[in-house]
């Protein structure tokens, strides 16, 4: 924090500590913490109107700098930091998001379980209470957060979520190592509970080979188009190394390439990016493959999707029987 105001040495190196010891992903300091620090209410709110501290909510806020690519974590964040001493676990997206994984188009909202507790929103319209008390076995810590394991998270989404959402999520955990065999046994001890239909259906849909939310819907689509099964994640030998392709169809020499928002805006330049991709493909090209690219925004245009993939598939140089 560079705070310009007159504060003593005392209170400078006091908030520094606490946000440093903060037990969260992002540092919060309760009003409690920052009096503690010898800061009265006046200071508060001129270190809040200068930026110093930005206000998470009721009586929370978060030091400068500590920003995060997605809020949700922040507002996760302030709600325990505000529920310091209560007894709670972070559920389904809320947990998934601490856990990393791939959460597109969920609600904004923080998902938490009270044991002993009435359920649905509380006092916050974006704070959902679930009244369950969850087994030891499936909570963990992380970032001083406690959170639903991943197997039950990703079993929890699936409940919640609709059925492309929550593929994209078990697709994510699987990935991130969640395990099979836990994932099967919670499956299995969740017989007859509400959900657990969708839970199924999302988990047979699942493989943990797609590395974005856009893999994942193309390759349903795919399945729902009942075009021919790809290779996923297939290593192709060229002049310039070994490339990794989404989407693989060897006895044609075929691949599709899907490209999520974040390939170009998460990490870097997008000019740079698409330097890379043009120098990548035609590593391809010259090894002998055609290559179809499916951009983001086409995922929400199916029929004119459908009709590109097929296209590529029919052709004289692919040759699949298509009906």
């Amino acid at each position: 924090m560079d705070l310009d105001l007159d504060l003593t040495p005392h209170a400078r190196n006091r908030i520094g500590d606490l946000a440093a010891s903060a037990a969260s992903p992002v540092p919060m300091l309760t009003r409690r913490q920052l009096r503690s620090a010898g800061l009265d209410d006046q200071t508060i709110r001129s270190l809040t109107d200068s930026g110093d501290l930005s206000r998470q909510g009721r009586g929370v806020y978060a030091p400068m700098g500590v920003g995060t690519p997605d809020p949700m974590i922040i507002r996760i964040c302030a709600h325990h930091a505000a529920s310091t001493g209560a007894s709670h676990v972070y559920t389904h997206t809320s947990a998934a998001l601490i856990w990393g994984l791939s959460v597109w188009r969920a609600r904004p909202l923080v998902h938490v379980a009270h044991a002993g507790r009435r359920g649905n929103s509380g006092p916050a319209c974006d704070i959902v209470r679930h009244n369950q008390r969850i087994p030891d076995s499936q909570v963990t810590t992380r970032g001083g957060l406690r959170v639903t394991s991943l197997e039950r998270t990703i079993i929890d989404c699936a409940r919640l979520l609709p059925f492309e959402l929550a593929v994209i999520i078990a697709d994510s955990g699987l990935a991130n190592g969640a395990d099979r065999e836990t994932i099967r046994r919670l499956v299995v001890e969740g017989r007859g509970t509400r959900g657990i239909r969708r839970v199924r259906e999302a988990l047979a849909a699942a493989n943990g080979l797609s590395e974005s939310p856009a893999e994942t819907r193309f390759r349903l689509l795919l399945e729902e188009w009942n075009l021919p099964e790809p290779e996923l994640q297939l290593w192709i030998a060229t002049a310039g190394g070994r490339e990794r392709v989404d989407f693989a169809w060897s006895a044609r020499r075929l691949v599709i390439e899907v490209h999520g928002y974040a390939k170009y805006f998460d990490y870097g330049p997008p000019d740079t990016k698409v330097v890379a991709q043009r120098e990548r493909e035609a590593r391809l090209v010259a090894a002998g493959w055609r290559v179809l690219n499916v951009y983001w925004p086409e995922l929400d245009d199916v029929e004119a999707l459908r009709t590109k993939v097929r296209a590529f598939l029919t052709t004289p140089h692919a040759l699949f029987d298509v009906a």
